[in-house]
């Protein structure tokens, strides 16, 4: 075989083989660091946002940290609330649209409890799980509708004598 025509195999294997590498890294459900950012509706008037940063441990294993908030706009007063969290999904296809399920399990406390804004309670465990839809995206980048409900238990104090208080939620997110 000729020098020319073994450099011309060569390359096409490198080529190969970059294209390969290349449809890796954009795919988001390889393993490896991932980010996501939602923005979630409790209730119907809770607004907030939740962003989890993590690694997916498989094609189907997502496991994160994450911080988030909601807040109740009010009239004058608004009643506001910071979460930290441990995020777990499952994807129950390892393609790129697939259901999922999922939980965040961790800690919120009401910013503002003190001050007259009908917050029931100062701190709590909260553990929030869900399901939805993930459309994936050639580029890596993909689009989450998630259901669910927050199910928060007051520590600490609190203006409640309920042991449990439920909020359905809704979250539209980014994953990348």
């Amino acid at each position: 075989m000729c020098m020319k025509a073994r450099g011309i195999i060569l390359s096409f294997v490198l080529m190969g083989m970059c294209l390969a590498v290349s449809a890796q890294v954009n795919d988001f459900r390889n393993p490896g660091f991932k980010v996501s950012v939602a923005l979630t509706d409790q209730l119907g008037v809770f607004v907030g946002a939740d962003v989890s940063m993590g690694y997916m441990l498989t094609r189907q294993h997502y496991l994160g940290i994450g911080v988030g908030t909601f807040f109740l706009p009010k009239d004058e007063t608004i009643p506001f609330y910071g979460n930290l969290f441990a995020d777990y999904r499952y994807f129950f296809k390892p393609a790129r649209n697939s259901l999922f399920a999922g939980s965040q399990l961790g800690f919120s406390h009401a910013f503002n409890y003190g001050r007259d804004t009908g917050i029931q309670y100062w701190n709590s465990l909260l553990l929030s799980p869900n399901v939805g839809w993930y459309w994936g995206h050639k580029s890596g980048k993909g689009l989450m509708l998630g259901l669910g409900a927050t199910l928060i238990a007051p520590i600490g104090g609190a203006r409640t004598d309920r042991k449990i208080l439920a909020l359905p939620k809704i979250s539209f997110g980014l994953e990348f």
